[in-house]
């Protein structure tokens, strides 16, 4: 598969299904003019971009259920609800995805926050976050139908085999991880905007979308 072709429309290329993740979920989304997409891999600081983004189209309001205001619309779990929800918004919409880029429907309406992370990092924050997973979260997640590969799995219970296997398997337990950093070096179609990993210069790009 040839990755600039992403910056070709940029055009959606594949679905991306996995344990977790449907990126069909995405064809039936019905983009507004103001819409703010928020792209990351797992573990990157998605919660902390929602967060600051919340602020920004609210104008600092307290007690926001940023997770029902901004879905992860491509979790496989999703009830009907999740996307009428949506649909309903009357607000400016800030929409979570960790979907790689060329499964990702894009549209010229809408603002594109990726946020990326040292991979090593990542790594850590993975293995922190699948050694405290519940036991029922798995299998929750494992039984909803339709799932397409493997099932959700926990990875190495040693923090060093998990990091070798996270390397050597390419994002495992979670989904590919190389992959997506050179889709996203592709990437650069008007409407996107890079952010570091650093309060002020994150701040100051998610700033410039509101």
């Amino acid at each position: 598969m040839n990755i600039a072709k992403v910056n070709d429309g940029p055009g959606k290329l594949r679905e991306f299904q996995n344990f977790i993740m449907d990126s069909t979920r995405w064809n039936d989304f019905k983009f507004r003019d103001d819409d703010v997409v928020i792209v990351a891999w797992a573990k990157s600081g998605t919660t902390w971009l929602q967060q600051i983004v919340s602020q920004l189209i609210f104008n600092g309001a307290e007690g926001l259920e940023v997770w029902k205001l901004s879905p992860w619309y491509d979790f496989r779990a999703n009830p009907p609800q999740v996307f009428a929800a949506a649909e309903a918004q009357t607000n400016r919409r800030f929409i979570k995805t960790h979907l790689p880029a060329d499964a990702l429907l894009m549209s010229p309406k809408a603002k594109y926050l990726y946020i990326g992370r040292d991979g090593r990092d990542a790594a850590w924050s993975l293995f922190n976050h699948f050694s405290n997973l519940r036991e029922q979260i798995l299998t929750e997640v494992n039984n909803v139908p339709g799932r397409v590969g493997r099932p959700m799995e926990r990875g190495a219970p040693d923090v060093h085999a998990f990091y070798r296997e996270w390397l050597l398997r390419d994002g495992y337990p979670a989904w590919p991880f190389l992959r997506l950093k050179l889709q996203v070096q592709h990437l650069t179609p008007t409407g996107h905007r890079m952010l570091r990993w650093t309060d002020e210069a994150s701040t100051s790009a998610a700033r410039n979308v509101a």
